[in-house]
């Protein structure tokens, strides 16, 4: 035959013994006891492990085996999500063999992304296990639903990852990590710059972003200079309510600037998923209660639109607290909408 072992006396298997003793168990127990034979006291490199003795099962023809780990892993991300990133790096690593278990771990990290990124222990899985090309398609790509802040925060805490301390550099990124490679920099620049910080609120952008040193001074000052240009005309949060469809009610805080109007955003759940509530005005004629997929611009097709309503003010920038009616899957009764923050009620509508 044309197997390897008809011609040498010793095969070689790109797995650990480790890995090969819990496929060996499986094969005379029916069940293989990975606890017992992988490193279970680091929850990445155990999830990590999974994925190859996946990989060692699919080379062997174990179906039920394969079955097992990705049930095991399902049920690990479901009660830590942000070992989801860990088991979609090591198996976009592995390739074609485990192919089911990164399509189940981005899927859940699509439907999770706040939990699956930024974990509240820093050495749990989270945004630090991808490496930088799944970095970028991950966060930064229009199939993301997290906030323009929370992606600035993968990409600080992805930069942790790669380096032991940072210096304090003058103009950007060239020197905010002394021991990252010039490959990884570019790629931590690149990513930089596809971060709309006008809609950072300047809070943070004050407290964390120029802090970081992460981006250029030129890039701040475009920031705070649109959020300067309606600073004078900003009502602080937006609270809707009423709503026959719920997941839209909730106080929305004003993020970054559309057509020269405020946006208004909310994170919230819709179908199972993470997602981004927007209030925005459209064509400087009519405002919408939508769902905004990240990196789309207010408007496009893609947006799930529930509520909108034709502005009567002079002032089109005010949102109207009544007139809503609902669109496309918007349930009967629409909102209302009052302003809290920098004016009256009152005055704003």
């Amino acid at each position: 035959g044309e197997f390897r072992e008809t011609s040498s006396r010793e095969v070689r298997l790109d797995y650990t013994g480790a890995v090969l003793r819990v496929v060996v168990e499986f094969c005379f127990t029916d069940h293989g006891n990975a606890s017992h034979h992988l490193d279970n006291f680091m929850p990445e490199s155990f999830v990590r492990s999974l994925v190859r003795v996946s990989a060692a099962a699919h080379y062997l023809d174990i179906p039920h085996l394969e079955t097992d780990v990705l049930q095991t892993l399902t049920d690990m991300i479901a009660e830590l999500p942000s070992l989801a990133c860990a088991v979609y790096d090591e198996s976009m690593n592995v390739g074609n063999p485990v192919e089911a278990l990164s399509r189940m771990a981005e899927k859940k990290i699509r439907a999770r992304p706040r939990k699956s990124l930024l974990p509240v222990k820093d050495n749990v899985g989270g945004v630090r296990s991808l490496d930088e090309s799944l970095l970028e398609t991950i966060v930064f790509n229009e199939q993301s639903t997290i906030s323009e802040f929370e992606k600035f925060q993968c990409l600080q805490h992805w930069v942790k990852r790669g380096s032991k301390k940072s210096v304090q550099g003058t103009e950007g990124i060239s020197k905010v990590e002394s021991e990252l490679s010039e490959e990884i920099s570019t790629t931590i620049t690149n990513l930089a710059k596809q971060l709309d910080l006008s809609r950072i609120p300047v809070s943070k952008l004050t407290s964390v972003v120029e802090q970081s040193h992460l981006v250029t001074r030129d890039d701040l000052y475009q920031a705070y200079r649109s959020r300067a240009l309606c600073a004078g005309r900003i009502d602080n949060k937006i609270v809707v309510e009423g709503a026959g469809t719920p997941e839209v009610n909730g106080t929305y805080i004003q993020e970054g600037v559309h057509q020269d109007t405020p946006m208004y955003l909310m994170e919230g759940m819709w179908e199972g998923r993470e997602v981004i509530f927007s209030i925005f005005l459209c064509s400087e004629t009519t405002w919408y209660i939508s769902i905004m997929p990240e990196g789309e611009m207010p408007g496009e097709p893609t947006y799930i639109d529930f509520y909108y309503c034709d502005h009567a003010s002079n002032n089109c920038w005010k949102i109207p607290s009544r007139g809503w009616q609902p669109i496309n899957i918007g349930q009967t009764p629409p909102p209302t909408c009052f302003v809290t923050g920098f004016f009256d009620s009152k005055d704003s509508m």
